[in-house]
């Protein structure tokens, strides 16, 4: 090891670099008398997190190809175990603007049983902890890799009802900090592995069985992501559960926003139908705070209310010319797609907005048939908040994203919008999410044609239907507010997700 690291130090013309990288091996424990082709993939990541914490990722990125490149030289297959494996099947972009059909087709699990080979298996993983749920990812890809797909399966089924879903929508933190995506931008494809096993298995005959009846009535309110897991582990714990539902149909932004080419309809159904496997009772078109309220709910004889209505509400920019024809919402329209009812757009069609929601609404609209469609967005790249591998298949089906740049009025001819007048943004000092604040820049004002506008500019939970004398505390943002337990102000009364942390993954 002395030999190969020192080889390096000489590439890299730098003497100092490779004593840091001596003691790095040394903080791993890695003998100097340690044949090259030894160095397996469990004495690697000892070495590549003290990398990481002794490296800034600049030289991190250098040591780490220079050190796989020597190791390839010595014949140590370990290099040839850290490149990807796994290759999803995709819809050419060119076929995309043709059909709101899937774009992933297919993750096949060998490749997957191999991509999880990839996986270092850290000490202290930092994918569990970025992970929202802190999936286990290490032991799950484990298992991928020793083809025990079944038990895979359980780990998700132990977490979450929902692993189709949450394959194709889930933000995926985990990759993000990925010992691999930290020293060389390749992180293991965690996504991909979570999709070919919910392809691969069937998660009806994997499903956690019930406790035996508690006699306890449970009643959630909203059937998005936060209710359906929390309706899941509630009927596991042995309670009756009923989810009641504001909409006609069960799922809330999972079934009614999301477009098809992200996530099925049917992939959702597929996935509700597992619930109702176990007993849970689903209420569509029962609007809580108008056809129920809280009372009734109790003197129905639940003993226990989860609120989880998320985040539906737009939020609606202060500039003139919004009472315009030809301005939209973004959720509104994508709903109405979703439903398979008519949208009335054509011609130039400017998005505006940064995240996912902005991606799916873009690209919805290409599909539609409209002669061009083009992103605004007021900061640079580096601070949208869409996922990544969203804002690559955007940009791939010929979207254009225009940055650093905000409306400041929509112009109308006729009742009917015509122009967009603009102003070009640079960045301030970061903001309190850590974003830098864009700032307009004076004189810098510009018009665009413009037949359709489509505001995607994020949103907000609604707890209008919250009423004093519902005894719920909300907190200044109009939130819910609840303790460590979940527990609102309100006896019996538990909220989470989107309604209680505002709006996020």
């Amino acid at each position: 090891m002395s030999s190969l690291i020192s080889r390096i130090g000489e590439e890299l013309r730098s003497p100092e670099l490779a004593e840091r990288i001596k003691k790095i091996f040394e903080k791993a424990g890695i003998p100097w008398d340690l044949n090259p082709t030894d160095l397996d993939i469990n004495r690697f990541e000892a070495v590549a997190n003290s990398m990481i914490e002794e490296l800034d990722p600049s030289e991190g990125r250098l040591v780490y190809g220079k050190l796989l490149e020597k190791l390839r030289e010595c014949g140590s297959g370990l290099p040839e175990i850290l490149e990807e494996k796994v290759f999803p099947e995709k819809l050419p972009p060119e076929k995309r603007k043709e059909s709101f059909g899937e774009i992933v087709l297919h993750v096949d699990p060998e490749e997957a049983a191999e991509e999880a080979k990839r996986c270092l298996r850290c000490r202290n993983p930092r994918c569990v902890e970025a992970c929202p749920l802190h999936f286990p990812v290490p032991a799950f890809l484990k298992l991928t890799a020793e083809k025990k797909f079944d038990n895979a399966c359980r780990i998700f089924l132990s977490l979450i009802p929902t692993p189709a879903t949450c394959s194709r929508i889930c933000i995926g933190y985990c990759e993000e900090a990925c010992t691999l995506n930290q020293l060389a931008g390749k992180p293991v494809k965690i996504r991909n592995v979570k999709r070919a096993i919910s392809e691969v298995t069937d998660a009806s005959e994997n499903l956690p069985k019930p406790r035996p009846h508690t006699g306890l009535k449970i009643a959630v309110v909203g059937s998005g992501p936060a209710g359906l897991t929390a309706a899941y582990h509630l009927r596991l714990l042995g309670h009756y559960v009923t989810v009641f539902e504001a909409s006609d149909r069960i799922g809330g932004m999972l079934i009614d926003a999301i477009p098809e080419f992200r996530l099925p309809s049917r992939v959702v159904e597929k996935e509700l139908e597992l619930l109702r496997i176990l007993g849970i009772e689903f209420k569509p078109k029962t609007l809580i705070g108008r056809d129920l309220m809280i009372d009734d709910l109790f003197n129905q004889g639940y003993h226990a209310i989860f609120i989880a209505t998320g985040g539906g509400e737009p939020l609606v920019p202060k500039i003139p010319g919004l009472e315009l024809k030809g301005v939209h919402m973004a959720l509104d329209l994508l709903r109405k797609v979703k439903r398979g009812e008519h949208v009335d757009i054509s011609g130039k069609v400017w998005v505006i907005g940064g995240g996912d929601v902005a991606m799916d609404v873009a690209r919805t609209a290409l599909r539609l048939g409209v002669e061009e469609v083009k992103i605004m967005y007021r900061r640079s790249r580096r601070e949208m908040p869409a996922d990544e591998k969203e804002i690559d298949a955007t940009l791939e089906e010929g979207i254009e994203i225009v940055f650093l740049t905000q409306p400041i009025e929509l112009i109308g001819e006729g009742g009917r919008l015509k122009k967009m007048k603009c102003v070009k943004m640079r960045l301030g000092e970061p903001g309190p999410d850590g974003r830098r604040i864009p700032i307009p820049i004076p004189g810098s004002e510009f018009e665009v044609d413009a037949d359709h506008v489509i505001f995607a500019i994020g949103g907000r939970p609604s707890t209008k239907w919250i009423r004093e004398e519902d005894g719920i505390e909300l907190t200044e943002r109009g939130l819910i507010k609840v303790d460590e337990k979940l527990a609102t102000s309100r006896p019996g009364v538990f909220a989470g997700g989107d309604v209680v942390r505002g709006l996020s993954t």
